[in-house]
């Protein structure tokens, strides 16, 4: 009985036991900084299907607004202005649905006097943000199995990116405003996955038959022997 016991520890042994856990892959693509509206086009691999079962795939978009915000009030008595300068930043399917968003905003706030009357974004009743930047990153993460069929296979898959300017002043009275806007964005595109389960080597095979082999002859043998 002893002998029988060490025989299935052997074998035990001698087979590999590997537990299989997920893997990632990612694959990134960015749009350099320049004036909104734009439109651009960014690329990224395709998950291969050899390598194993997709979970799940992760869009991350981080979007940046750069620029300078303009404000002069006209009104008769103080005010306060709010001053947002901000982009939205949408990346897309190649048939134009939305994966993710991303609003970067920079907001400044304005405590003006009554209008001087000369519209130069200066003075008491006047201001500039001078050149600011705003950072944002939202992320989405897909299991739908028409997002697994589109971004599967060989190759590359395009993705439109598109940055729109949002920028916009708020406060009563009169106020008159200026805004410059710069935009950018990078995008990840990333691939959760369980790798296949790696078939043994022959050589592994052959162990792990001999141990099996073991353990069948010592169960075989008659009582009383050794």
């Amino acid at each position: 009985m002893k002998k029988t016991f060490a025989a299935l520890a052997l074998a035990a042994a001698l087979i590999p036991v590997a537990g299989v856990q997920a893997a990632t892959i990612s694959f990134n693509d960015d749009a350099a900084l320049k004036k909104t509206n734009w439109t651009n086009t960014l690329s990224f691999g395709k998950f291969d299907s050899g390598l194993g079962t997709l979970n799940s795939i992760r869009f991350d978009l981080s979007g940046l607004v750069q620029g300078t915000g303009r404000a002069e009030s006209d009104d008769e008595e103080a005010t306060t202005v709010n001053l947002s300068l901000g982009s939205i930043l949408k990346l897309s399917r190649p048939d134009g649905s939305l994966l993710v968003l991303s609003n970067p905003v920079f907001n400044h706030v304005f405590e003006f006097s009554a209008g001087d009357g000369d519209i130069d974004f200066a003075g008491t009743s006047g201001g500039s943000t001078g050149m600011v930047t705003a950072n944002a990153h939202d992320f989405f993460v897909s299991t739908s199995s028409s997002d697994f069929a589109l971004f599967s296979g060989k190759g590359f898959i395009e993705l439109g990116l598109s940055a729109l300017g949002t920028s916009f002043a708020k406060g009563p009275g009169n106020v008159t405003t200026g805004f410059d806007t710069f935009a950018s964005g990078a995008v990840q595109v990333s691939y959760d996955y369980t790798p296949f389960a790696e078939v043994p080597e022959p050589a592994t095979l052959a162990t792990m038959l001999a141990g099996l082999g073991l353990i069948r002859a010592v169960r075989r043998r008659p009582p009383g022997k050794q």
